[in-house]
Order: C-alpha cells, then sequence, then structure tokens
C-alpha cells in the first residue's frame, strides 16, 4: 500500500538514525524523498539504499543552523519536483549532550546554549518559513518535528538541550494553529530512547540495561518505531490531527516516578513475580 504516493517529503537530519529510518520508510510508501543532512555523503547514501529499491529521492547538503541553506533545500526541492508535501524536521546538534556546559549547570555556556538553539529550534522554524507559502498555495500539506521526552521534565544534564525541545513543542502547536485552517498540519513526535548511532556510541551495555528497567516494553526503541509514527502522521489518514504531540517512549513516561523501586521491593517477596 502507497501511502505516500506522489508525495514530495523533505527529511532534515536524514543521513543516519530517525532520518534515515524516516527516508527509507517514506520511499517504500510511494513518496519522492529529499535526504538532507550536513552530512553530504551519508545524504548520498542514504538516496543509493532507496533508488536500489525502486524509489526515488535527491541528496541535499544542509546545516540546519545556517538559514541560507534551509532557503536552498527548499527552493531546490520545488524547483526540481514541482511541489513540497512533507516537512520533517528532525535534525538535531548531535553533539551536545558532549559539551561540559550540558552537564553542569554552574557552567553553562551561553553560547553553546545559542547553537543548540539555532539548529534544534530555529532550523526547523526557518524551513517552515520557506516551505509553508509552497503548502499554501497547494493548499495543504504535513509538518513534523521530532521533540524529545528530554522536553518534559526537569534534569540533571541536557540543560540546552531539553529547553530546546520544549521550544520545539510550543511551535508545533503555534505553526498547527496558525496554518490549520489552510490545510497545512504540524505534529510533534516525542521519542524514548531510540537505539540511533548516536545513542549506541555513547550508552554503554549496563547504561542500555538500566534505561530498559524504567522502560514498560520489554525492549528498547528503534529508529524504525519512529519512522512508522512519521509515516502515519504525514499521510492523509491522520488528516485530522494537527497540534499534537505524541509519544513513542516505550512507556517510560506512563509510570509514577517510583514505581521501578515497588517493583525491585516486590521483587524480594517469596513468590514474587513481577516483570
Amino acid at each position: 500500500m502507497a501511502r505516500l504516493s506522489s508525495k514530495i517529503a523533505v527529511i532534515t537530519g536524514a543521513a543516519s538514525g530517525i532520518g534515515r529510518a524516516t527516508a527509507l520508510r517514506f520511499a517504500q510508501e510511494g513518496a519522492t524523498v529529499v535526504v538532507a543532512d550536513i552530512n553530504g555523503q551519508g545524504a548520498a547514501t542514504v538516496v543509493a539504499e532507496i533508488e536500489a529499491a525502486g524509489g526515488r529521492a535527491l541528496a541535499i547538503t544542509v546545516d540546519a543552523g545556517v538559514e541560507a541553506d534551509l532557503q536552498i533545500m527548499i527552493e531546490q526541492t520545488v524547483d526540481t519536483f514541482g511541489r513540497i508535501d512533507i516537512l520533517y524536521n528532525n535534525a538535531i546538534l548531535t553533539a551536545a549532550a558532549a559539551e561540559p556546559s550540558e552537564n553542569d549547570l554552574l557552567a553553562f555556556d551561553a553560547s553553546v546554549f545559542e547553537h543548540i538553539m539555532r539548529v534544534n529550534v530555529l532550523g526547523g522554524v526557518l524551513a517552515c518559513k520557506y516551505a509553508i507559502p509552497h503548502m499554501q498555495r497547494q493548499k495543504g500539506g504535513a509538518i513534523l518535528f521530532t521533540s524529545s521526552t528530554s522536553s518534559l521534565g526537569g534534569d540533571v544534564a541536557q540543560f540546552s538541550y531539553g529547553a530546546s525541545k520544549a521550544a520545539v513543542n510550543w511551535y508545533v502547536k503555534t505553526i498547527a494553529t496558525s496554518f490549520g485552517k489552510q490545510g497545512i498540519r504540524c505534529n510533534g513526535i516525542i521519542p524514548g530512547v531510540i537505539q540511533t548511532p548516536s545513542m549506541l556510541a555513547w550508552a554503554n551495555e549496563d547504561m542500555r540495561a538500566a534505561f530498559l528497567r524504567l522502560h514498560n516494553s520489554p525492549r528498547l526503541g528503534l529508529p524504525d518505531d519512529i519512522a512508522a509514527l512519521a509515516l502515519f502522521l504525514a499521510s492523509d489518514e491522520a488528516a485530522y490531527l494537527n497540534g499534537g504531540l505524541y509519544l513513542a517512549d516505550g512507556g517510560i513516561s506512563a509510570s509514577l516516578p517510583f514505581v521501578q523501586l515497588q517493583r525491585d521491593f516486590m521483587l524480594k517477596q517469596p513468590g514474587a513475580d513481577v516483570a
């Protein structure tokens, strides 16, 4: 079933992880995919994968922190394919977690904050600025943002990253409010712990096991899990969904904070059989 047949989709941060999985899934469902990433070679590799499977795609090297790059991305898409139906703002600054100021609030660095906000927030907002006029002429379009569970509560790290994703949530609702009556929908996906290449690079086996203990799921998330949700939200099946923030976190946010403590206690009781 080609759920995105004849659609033109632009995905940022599409050379790896969630973006790559979504690009491949969109192409499988009939979309022509613009694979945009700061890693141009990586984007070209994803395009080759799509074309080898019989799909159609275009690689564009884009720094989501540079407005001119985002403008060129949208203009090149429309010049090449005549329209833009789906914009998925997925690119993030993956190096953010390594910044010392992201792990010590007393070492907070305004320049790091500004850099992260420029990529994680302004990148998507500016892409919308250039894409929405084309969607208005078409009388419709679907916009997606990748947010994070880091946006939903306080933390002891990721001081700029979490704030950037909270800002993304606000823009999702604001774009939906501003353009929904024109047939332009905007929704956000809030992933939990997803085993992307960047996550696997910093999380050792003990950390992954600790994450799993907190989940209400038998496994951690995969990029394909987010791609499946993105596919639905981008498709005409989700035509009535606008301004939503959709959790895809294995149930980690469903529990009260002390549930795992209760589980651990109950497991120590005679005859316990608790997952």
